[in-house]
């Protein structure tokens, strides 16, 4: 029998469960001051509802199964945006803005390499009903200080607009198949194939420059402008550049200017993005710890045109930053775990009781060795104190220890009053 772990998934043991959980309740507070209910989905549903929300590349990495009940093909949660967008359509009475939050798991196949994992741990949050910027910012705003608030200030938010693309497809006229191929050129920085690709195209020379060196647009809010007074002539490309200016100003109204970073070539993974697009990393870290935007047509696909903007972190990515740069607490603290060294173990049941009342972690001792031992295991497990019970015939006393060898002796009703 292989008693080990299938492929793409992981067992994190109690400390990293607690350092992670951790994390998770940061978060949540700063999303809940502004107004995010929490939501609860389902880990799976009908694969055809599903994927209704994903594009095909993330529909290849689903995980299907058959209903034994039905027979229907279900899937495991991909996405948790597609879900909310399904569960927004189905809700008979819609009131807006709606101000949804998620904690949970989604779960996609990726190639084993690495560190690559198929079962993701996301925190995020939907903001459904508005089309105006200051939604888009809000997001965004909720994002850095939820990031603020695990102490973390180098991180840097680039951002992009999937309208951009979409001018681009208008002005040349692509079909679905051309801009598919277009847009591959740019997510791998294809240079030679994308002027290839321009060629067959009768454009002026500044509009093949633009388009040409769309994946090599970087930097500030300069170059925005810039690219703004360079396109004139081209209302469909100013208009997204113009957006990013916008939200821009708005996000700097926050404070936020010196953390953003504008960033053209980098379309994001998800068909559904309509607008406003943006990944969130931390500076001396590869990976993104966060994804999020604009999906203003993703609810219309199941029912009715709705706009909406969200984010995502990903848990993991983020506790593995804060663990390699040592960032979060060693060990999960309890308070006290209890040695009684008497047969009827009344005072331990009584002081556990009292002190779990005042709200206080309390563990008891139950495996049979010399009371010293208990006591090195409970410092070396996070324990903050030991009540030993019983060392002494007054069974008004206890022993408590704040280290291996430090004690005092103390009344139990001074203890648990």
């Amino acid at each position: 029998m292989n008693i080990g772990l299938p492929k793409g998934v992981k067992i994190f043991s109690p400390e990293e469960t607690s350092q992670i959980k951790y994390i998770e309740n940061k978060i949540s507070n700063v999303i809940e001051k502004w107004g995010y209910d929490r939501l609860y989905l389902p880990d799976f549903e009908y694969f055809e509802v599903h994927k209704k929300a994903l594009g095909s590349a993330r529909e290849n990495q689903t995980f299907r199964f058959i209903d034994r009940y039905e027979g229907e093909i279900l899937t495991l949660r991909a996405d948790f945006t597609a879900q909310i967008a399904r569960y927004v359509a189905s809700l008979r009475e819609k009131e807006f803005p709606l101000r949804l939050y998620y904690n949970d798991d989604v779960f996609r196949y990726i190639p084993p390499k690495a560190e690559n994992l198929w079962q993701i741990r996301q925190i995020g949050i939907e903001l459904i009903g508005s089309n105006k910027f200051e939604a888009d910012a809000e997001v965004i705003a909720v994002a850095v200080n939820s990031l603020k608030s695990l102490g973390l200030s180098n991180f840097q938010i680039d951002l992009n607009t999937v309208s951009l693309f979409y001018a681009v497809k208008d002005i040349l006229h692509l079909k679905d198949k051309e801009f598919e191929t277009f847009m591959s050129f740019i997510k791998r920085k294809e240079f030679f194939n994308l002027r290839n690709f321009l060629i067959k195209f009768d454009i002026d020379l500044d509009l093949k420059e633009f388009i040409e060196n769309i994946p090599k647009y970087q930097g500030n809010v300069k170059l925005i402008e810039s690219l703004v007074q360079k396109m004139q002539k081209y209302p469909n490309l100013i208009n997204p550049l113009k957006e990013l200016i916008d939200i821009y100003k708005i996000l700097k109204s926050y404070g936020l200017e010196s953390n953003l970073f504008f960033d053209l070539g980098e379309p994001k993974e998800f068909d559904y993005y309509t607008g406003i697009i943006f990944e969130i990393f931390l500076k001396d870290f590869k990976k993104p710890i966060g994804i999020g935007g604009r999906y203003d047509t993703l609810i219309g696909k199941y029912n009715g045109n709705i706009p909406a903007t969200g984010f995502a972190f990903d848990l993991f990515n983020l506790y593995k930053y804060m663990k390699e740069k040592n960032l979060l607490l060693e060990k999960s603290k309890k308070d006290y775990l209890i040695v009684d060294l008497t047969k009827d173990k009344e005072n331990a049941y009584k002081i556990s009781s009292a002190l779990r009342e005042k709200g206080y972690k309390v563990a008891r001792d139950i495996v049979d060795r010399d009371f010293k031992e208990s006591i090195k295991f409970a410092f070396k497990n996070g324990f903050k104190y030991v009540i030993v019970v019983g060392v002494e015939k007054n069974k008004d006393e206890i022993y408590l220890y704040n280290t291996e060898k430090e004690y005092k002796k103390i009344k139990i009703e001074e203890l648990i009053k």
